[in-house]
């Protein structure tokens, strides 16, 4: 009896390990699109729905260039298609220049820019918006230049997250809150981005993994997998949606170079063989967007 109880009680706990090991994503939909808002009157929304793409990730500069009339109706259409759109600007990188979120004589956080930022986000969640995007989440390159024991670079960027998550989950805890990464591993000195940090706000976490072209290189499918899995192993509670490009690039002459329907699709196969849990397109305009209707299948 004692041998039969130990074996039942190591199924149990395999059959949780199995468990854990493979839930599912949070959403049903994990393959996006960024949208750029000079091009939202052409974007083919309904050829994008047949395809399998659930999420739009539209620059909220279709805003200035089409009026908010035409871009809620924008939206609502989507929606209708079971599309998600998430409203997508830059935070930290304003008129132009970058922000540093931090003042560096009082050497404290520049709560009044936050209020900012986050009254835009908020502004788009009162009028209904399902989806905030995050772009430009980070320094330029320069935090640990803004790097200070009483207030820490990286602790800057979080806690604009954390406020943010109060702020916006307090309306309305289903909108989908979503942030840009640079794909270094490590990056905090530079970029002052700490995935598993932010992950605990953030609902996913989308690294640029730009494989063609990146620092004048094209960089091999191994350095794909490898920092995908990274991102994924410390993005908290986040999930992760890799950015992955629709164009290669003239190395020679720094051009884009339009990928088809068939490259493109390996590329976002290639994907779902990391521990990533959905792919973002980057972008409308440029490639041949493929059906992805079976792809995490």
């Amino acid at each position: 009896m004692k041998t039969i109880n130990y074996l039942i009680a190591c199924l149990m706990v395999a059959a949780a390990f199995v468990s854990c090991s493979n839930e599912e994503p949070k959403y049903s939909n994990t393959n996006a699109i960024w949208l750029w808002g000079s091009h939202m009157k052409e974007a083919p929304i309904q050829e994008w729905a047949d395809k399998g793409y659930g999420h739009i990730l539209l620059n909220e500069a279709a805003f200035d260039k089409w009026g908010e009339e035409e871009v809620y109706g924008f939206i609502n259409d989507c929606e209708e298609l079971g599309m998600t759109v998430h409203i997508w600007f830059q935070a930290f990188y304003f008129d132009g220049k970058w922000v540093s979120p931090i003042d560096d004589e009082k050497k404290a956080i520049k709560q009044d820019f936050y209020d900012m930022v986050i009254e835009r986000a908020m502004g788009y969640v009162n009028k209904g918006v399902k989806g905030i995007h995050l772009d430009y989440i980070r320094y330029g390159g320069t935090a640990h230049k803004h790097d200070y024991p009483e207030c820490r670079a990286t602790d800057s960027i979080t806690e604009f997250c954390r406020q943010l998550n109060a702020a916006v989950k307090a309306v309305n805890p289903d909108v989908i809150l979503s942030a840009a990464l640079m794909p270094e591993i490590n990056s905090e000195h530079y970029y002052g981005q700490n995935p598993a940090e932010m992950g605990k706000y953030i609902d996913v976490l989308m690294p640029m993994v730009y494989r063609y072209g990146y620092a004048g290189e094209d960089k091999s499918l191994e350095w794909v997998n490898e920092v995908t899995n990274w991102f994924e192993a410390n993005s908290d509670q986040a999930e992760v949606w890799v950015g992955i490009q629709t164009y290669s690039v003239n190395l020679e002459k720094g051009e884009p170079i339009s990928l088809d329907a068939e490259q493109l699709l390996s590329d976002c196969k290639d994907i779902t063989n990391t521990n990533a849990t959905g792919v973002v397109l980057f972008r409308y305009g440029l490639g041949d967007f493929p059906d992805v209707n079976d792809l995490w299948k």
